[in-house]
Protein backbone atom coordinates (compact mmCIF):
# COMPACT_ATOMS: atom_id res chain seq x y z
CA UNK A 1 0.00 0.00 0.00
CA UNK A 2 2.86 2.36 0.83
CA UNK A 3 4.50 1.67 -2.53
CA UNK A 4 1.23 2.42 -4.31
CA UNK A 5 0.80 5.68 -2.41
CA UNK A 6 4.35 6.74 -3.26
CA UNK A 7 3.73 5.96 -6.93
CA UNK A 8 0.58 8.11 -6.91
CA UNK A 9 2.38 10.93 -5.13
CA UNK A 10 5.30 10.78 -7.54
CA UNK A 11 2.93 10.91 -10.51
CA UNK A 12 1.21 14.00 -9.10
CA UNK A 13 4.58 15.60 -8.43
CA UNK A 14 5.91 15.25 -11.98
CA UNK A 15 2.64 16.05 -13.77
CA UNK A 16 2.06 19.62 -14.95
CA UNK A 17 -1.58 20.36 -14.22
CA UNK A 18 -4.25 18.18 -12.63
CA UNK A 19 -5.16 14.49 -13.03
CA UNK A 20 -8.45 12.64 -12.66
CA UNK A 21 -8.86 9.48 -10.60
CA UNK A 22 -9.13 7.23 -13.65
CA UNK A 23 -6.01 8.76 -15.23
CA UNK A 24 -4.04 8.17 -12.05
CA UNK A 25 -5.39 4.63 -11.68
CA UNK A 26 -4.43 3.75 -15.26
CA UNK A 27 -0.92 5.18 -15.07
CA UNK A 28 -0.22 3.60 -11.68
CA UNK A 29 -1.90 0.30 -12.64
CA UNK A 30 -4.34 0.43 -9.75
CA UNK A 31 -8.08 0.01 -9.43
CA UNK A 32 -10.17 3.16 -9.24
CA UNK A 33 -11.33 2.33 -5.71
CA UNK A 34 -7.77 1.82 -4.46
CA UNK A 35 -6.71 5.05 -6.13
CA UNK A 36 -9.57 6.93 -4.46
CA UNK A 37 -8.56 5.64 -1.02
CA UNK A 38 -4.93 6.60 -1.58
CA UNK A 39 -5.86 10.06 -2.83
CA UNK A 40 -8.13 10.74 0.15
CA UNK A 41 -5.38 9.65 2.53
CA UNK A 42 -2.85 11.88 0.76
CA UNK A 43 -5.33 14.76 0.74
CA UNK A 44 -6.01 14.51 4.47
CA UNK A 45 -2.28 14.60 5.17
CA UNK A 46 -1.64 17.57 2.88
CA UNK A 47 0.24 15.66 0.16
CA UNK A 48 -2.53 15.98 -2.45
CA UNK A 49 -5.09 18.69 -3.23
CA UNK A 50 -8.51 18.11 -4.84
CA UNK A 51 -9.71 20.84 -7.20
CA UNK A 52 -13.37 21.76 -7.61
CA UNK A 53 -13.70 19.53 -10.71
CA UNK A 54 -12.67 16.48 -8.63
CA UNK A 55 -9.18 16.31 -10.11
CA UNK A 56 -5.94 16.25 -8.14
CA UNK A 57 -2.65 18.10 -7.96
CA UNK A 58 0.27 17.65 -5.60
CA UNK A 59 -0.56 19.18 -2.23
CA UNK A 60 0.71 21.73 0.22
CA UNK A 61 3.56 19.82 1.81
CA UNK A 62 5.35 19.74 -1.54
CA UNK A 63 3.92 22.16 -4.05
CA UNK A 64 3.06 25.20 -1.97
CA UNK A 65 6.72 25.69 -1.16
CA UNK A 66 8.32 24.82 -4.48
CA UNK A 67 5.77 24.92 -7.30
CA UNK A 68 4.14 28.29 -7.98
CA UNK A 69 1.87 26.97 -10.72
CA UNK A 70 0.21 24.46 -8.42
CA UNK A 71 -0.04 27.03 -5.64
CA UNK A 72 -1.86 29.40 -7.96
CA UNK A 73 -4.13 26.61 -9.22
CA UNK A 74 -5.12 25.72 -5.66
CA UNK A 75 -5.42 29.38 -4.67
CA UNK A 76 -7.71 30.10 -7.61
CA UNK A 77 -9.96 27.16 -6.74
CA UNK A 78 -10.21 27.94 -3.03
CA UNK A 79 -10.61 31.69 -3.41
CA UNK A 80 -13.52 31.52 -5.85
CA UNK A 81 -16.03 30.25 -3.28
CA UNK A 82 -15.01 32.81 -0.68
CA UNK A 83 -15.11 35.64 -3.22
CA UNK A 84 -18.55 34.66 -4.49
CA UNK A 85 -19.81 34.61 -0.91
CA UNK A 86 -18.57 38.13 -0.17
CA UNK A 87 -19.62 39.56 -3.54
CA UNK A 88 -23.15 38.30 -2.93
CA UNK A 89 -23.15 39.73 0.60
CA UNK A 90 -21.74 43.18 -0.25
CA UNK A 91 -22.78 43.49 -3.92
CA UNK A 92 -19.24 44.41 -4.97
CA UNK A 93 -16.92 42.74 -7.43
CA UNK A 94 -13.75 41.15 -6.04
CA UNK A 95 -10.34 40.55 -7.60
CA UNK A 96 -7.52 38.24 -6.53
CA UNK A 97 -4.17 39.50 -7.85
CA UNK A 98 -0.76 37.84 -7.98
CA UNK A 99 2.55 39.30 -9.11
CA UNK A 100 4.44 38.14 -12.19
CA UNK A 101 7.61 40.18 -12.47
CA UNK A 102 6.69 43.84 -12.89
CA UNK A 103 3.02 43.08 -13.52
CA UNK A 104 0.02 42.01 -11.48
CA UNK A 105 -2.45 39.51 -12.94
CA UNK A 106 -6.08 38.99 -11.96
CA UNK A 107 -5.93 35.30 -11.02
CA UNK A 108 -9.55 35.00 -9.84
CA UNK A 109 -12.60 37.19 -9.89
CA UNK A 110 -16.22 37.42 -8.75
CA UNK A 111 -18.55 39.85 -10.52
CA UNK A 112 -21.89 41.52 -9.84
CA UNK A 113 -24.85 42.08 -12.15
CA UNK A 114 -24.46 45.85 -12.05
CA UNK A 115 -25.10 47.65 -15.33
CA UNK A 116 -21.94 49.75 -14.97
CA UNK A 117 -18.84 47.82 -13.98
CA UNK A 118 -15.32 49.24 -13.99
CA UNK A 119 -13.76 45.92 -13.01
CA UNK A 120 -11.12 44.68 -15.51
CA UNK A 121 -11.70 41.19 -16.97
CA UNK A 122 -10.24 38.02 -15.48
CA UNK A 123 -6.52 37.51 -16.33
CA UNK A 124 -6.01 41.20 -17.03
CA UNK A 125 -2.45 42.31 -16.30
CA UNK A 126 -1.63 45.68 -14.78
CA UNK A 127 1.76 47.26 -14.09
CA UNK A 128 2.65 47.03 -10.39
CA UNK A 129 2.69 50.83 -9.98
CA UNK A 130 -0.87 51.32 -11.30
CA UNK A 131 -2.92 49.19 -8.93
CA UNK A 132 -3.57 48.72 -5.22
CA UNK A 133 -2.40 45.11 -5.45
CA UNK A 134 1.02 46.18 -6.67
CA UNK A 135 1.57 48.38 -3.63
CA UNK A 136 0.75 45.50 -1.30
CA UNK A 137 2.65 42.81 -3.20
CA UNK A 138 5.81 44.92 -3.02
CA UNK A 139 5.26 46.15 0.53
CA UNK A 140 7.04 43.34 2.40
CA UNK A 141 9.68 42.39 -0.15
CA UNK A 142 13.35 42.95 0.64
CA UNK A 143 14.27 46.51 -0.32
CA UNK A 144 16.81 45.32 -2.89
CA UNK A 145 14.20 43.18 -4.69
CA UNK A 146 11.61 45.95 -4.54
CA UNK A 147 14.11 48.34 -6.14
CA UNK A 148 14.95 45.81 -8.87
CA UNK A 149 11.27 45.47 -9.73
CA UNK A 150 10.81 49.24 -9.78
CA UNK A 151 13.86 49.63 -12.02
CA UNK A 152 12.70 46.89 -14.41
CA UNK A 153 10.18 48.97 -16.32
CA UNK A 154 9.31 52.53 -17.21
CA UNK A 155 6.44 53.90 -15.13
CA UNK A 156 4.14 54.95 -17.98
CA UNK A 157 0.86 56.57 -16.86
CA UNK A 158 -2.44 54.83 -17.59
CA UNK A 159 -4.44 57.84 -16.35
CA UNK A 160 -3.53 61.35 -15.15
CA UNK A 161 -3.55 59.91 -11.60
CA UNK A 162 -1.18 56.98 -12.15
CA UNK A 163 1.84 57.23 -9.85
CA UNK A 164 4.90 57.61 -12.08
CA UNK A 165 7.34 59.14 -9.60
CA UNK A 166 9.40 56.35 -7.96
CA UNK A 167 9.77 58.36 -4.74
CA UNK A 168 6.01 58.84 -4.47
CA UNK A 169 5.43 55.16 -5.18
CA UNK A 170 7.92 54.14 -2.48
CA UNK A 171 5.91 56.24 -0.06
CA UNK A 172 2.71 54.49 -1.20
CA UNK A 173 4.38 51.12 -0.59
CA UNK A 174 5.42 52.17 2.92
CA UNK A 175 1.85 53.30 3.63
CA UNK A 176 0.51 49.95 2.41
CA UNK A 177 2.92 48.11 4.70
CA UNK A 178 2.02 50.30 7.67
CA UNK A 179 -1.75 50.23 7.12
CA UNK A 180 -2.15 46.68 5.85
CA UNK A 181 -4.27 47.85 2.91
CA UNK A 182 -4.02 50.05 -0.18
CA UNK A 183 -6.24 51.99 -2.57
CA UNK A 184 -6.25 52.39 -6.34
CA UNK A 185 -7.99 55.73 -6.88
CA UNK A 186 -8.31 56.40 -10.63
CA UNK A 187 -4.74 55.14 -11.06
CA UNK A 188 -5.52 52.27 -13.45
CA UNK A 189 -8.83 53.53 -14.88
CA UNK A 190 -10.47 56.94 -14.59
CA UNK A 191 -13.24 57.22 -11.98
CA UNK A 192 -12.58 53.68 -10.75
CA UNK A 193 -11.50 52.90 -7.19
CA UNK A 194 -10.65 49.73 -5.27
CA UNK A 195 -9.42 48.76 -1.81
CA UNK A 196 -7.09 45.77 -1.39
CA UNK A 197 -5.57 43.69 1.42
CA UNK A 198 -2.88 40.99 1.43
CA UNK A 199 -3.53 37.25 1.22
CA UNK A 200 -0.86 35.34 3.11
CA UNK A 201 0.56 31.83 3.08
CA UNK A 202 0.81 29.52 6.10
CA UNK A 203 4.02 31.26 7.20
CA UNK A 204 2.61 34.77 6.92
CA UNK A 205 4.25 35.82 3.64
CA UNK A 206 2.14 37.71 1.10
CA UNK A 207 1.21 35.52 -1.88
CA UNK A 208 -1.65 37.55 -3.39
CA UNK A 209 -3.99 40.47 -2.79
CA UNK A 210 -7.77 40.53 -2.44
CA UNK A 211 -9.79 43.60 -3.33
CA UNK A 212 -13.27 44.98 -3.55
CA UNK A 213 -13.15 46.56 -7.00
CA UNK A 214 -15.19 48.58 -9.44
CA UNK A 215 -16.33 51.43 -7.21
CA UNK A 216 -17.34 54.35 -9.45
CA UNK A 217 -17.09 58.06 -8.74
CA UNK A 218 -15.58 57.80 -5.25
CA UNK A 219 -14.42 61.21 -4.03
CA UNK A 220 -12.94 60.24 -0.67
CA UNK A 221 -11.26 56.82 -0.41
CA UNK A 222 -11.90 56.79 3.34
CA UNK A 223 -15.56 56.09 2.55
CA UNK A 224 -14.39 52.59 1.53
CA UNK A 225 -12.85 51.79 4.92
CA UNK A 226 -16.03 49.97 6.12
CA UNK A 227 -15.12 47.32 3.51
CA UNK A 228 -11.75 46.72 5.16
CA UNK A 229 -12.92 44.34 7.87
CA UNK A 230 -14.89 42.02 5.53
CA UNK A 231 -11.94 42.06 3.12
CA UNK A 232 -9.57 40.94 5.85
CA UNK A 233 -12.05 38.32 6.98
CA UNK A 234 -12.34 36.94 3.43
CA UNK A 235 -8.55 36.95 3.06
CA UNK A 236 -8.12 34.95 6.26
CA UNK A 237 -10.75 32.45 5.08
CA UNK A 238 -8.83 31.92 1.85
CA UNK A 239 -5.59 31.32 3.75
CA UNK A 240 -7.24 28.96 6.23
CA UNK A 241 -8.92 26.89 3.51
CA UNK A 242 -5.86 26.83 1.29
CA UNK A 243 -3.65 25.46 4.05
CA UNK A 244 -6.25 23.52 6.04
CA UNK A 245 -4.50 20.20 5.60
CA UNK A 246 -1.07 21.76 6.18
CA UNK A 247 -1.91 22.56 9.80
CA UNK A 248 -2.75 18.99 10.80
Amino acid sequence: MVDNALNVLDLLRVTKGSLGVNEIAKQCQLTASTTCRILKTLEMAGWAFQTNDDRYIVGGKISFVTEKDNLYLALREVALYVMKEYTAKYNQAMNLLVRDGAYCTILQQSRTNKLMDYTPPLRTTLPFYACAGGKILLSELPVSLMEQIMDSCEMVPLTPYTITDPAVFRQAIREAERNGYAFDHSESVMNGTCIAVPVRNYAGAIIATLSFSGFIGVEDTNTLLPYLEPLREASEKITDRLYATWKH
